[in-house]
């Protein structure tokens, strides 16, 4: 086991500006997470962008909402952490951002544990406790919420999203775009398709196809309205 992730994935020298998109309730986990990772790095924190100028209003952070990301413009040395919990939104504002140059960040919290034969997808982040074993794939822009956890040898499409405690058994597939709800799951071998939604509590014993939704134990599928 790789206990140095956090440092791996630390901000290269030529970042001099981290930046936080989305300001909700994850994206201020999300600096406690960058500060815990990169306490050397903290410093470089900006602020946050959000389309929403008041996200922040009623909490008491040193830093501020520096504008919105749909009409900034990255600068040299600015390195991004995607931080909104919603798939497609996700994909939205983080392919949007890139198509005008902006660089995102992986973030591995320290107590995150991370097989050194796991390959992290780049714009991840993976938070306390989240456990990548061994020969796990993450594709890019996967969240791992705290306490989630992937089984040897399984897979996340891009931009899909394990919430708290969420699990994948050992080979499961999940495609892009994916979201497992609190304490869901995907059973060993299963291999659920892209846009797909796991209700939390359910338990998705059985392949399913794309955009299925999956609720209940064993989980019942259906097609996602």
């Amino acid at each position: 086991m790789r206990a140095d992730a956090a440092l791996q994935f630390a901000p290269p020298a030529t970042v001099r500006r981290i930046l936080i998109v989305g300001a909700g309730g994850f994206g201020r986990e999300v600096l406690q997470w960058a500060g815990d990772a990169w306490p050397e790095h903290s410093a470089k924190i900006g602020g946050f962008l959000s389309a929403d100028p008041q996200a922040l209003q009623g909490h008491a952070l040193e830093v501020p909402i520096l504008g919105d990301p749909a009409a900034f413009e990255p600068q040299p040395g600015d390195g991004l952490l995607l931080a909104i919990g919603i798939p497609a939104v996700r994909r939205r504002v983080a392919e949007d951002l890139e198509e005008r140059g902006a660089t995102f960040l992986t973030l591995v919290h320290p107590t995150a544990v991370v097989f050194p034969t796991a390959a992290i997808g780049v714009g991840s982040i993976l938070c306390p406790h989240a456990i990548a074993s061994d020969s796990v794939t993450l594709g890019r822009f996967t969240l791992m919420n705290y306490h989630s956890s992937l089984g040897h040898d399984a897979v996340t499409g891009d931009f899909a999203v394990l919430s708290p405690y969420a699990a994948l058994g050992g080979g499961a597939k999940i495609g892009a775009d994916a979201f497992l709800g609190l304490h869901a799951s995907v059973g060993p071998g299963a291999t659920i398709g892209p846009r797909s939604k796991i209700a939390a509590n359910s338990a998705a014993l059985r392949d399913a196809p794309a955009d299925s939704l999956i609720h209940g134990v064993p989980g019942h599928v259906s097609p996602l309205v």
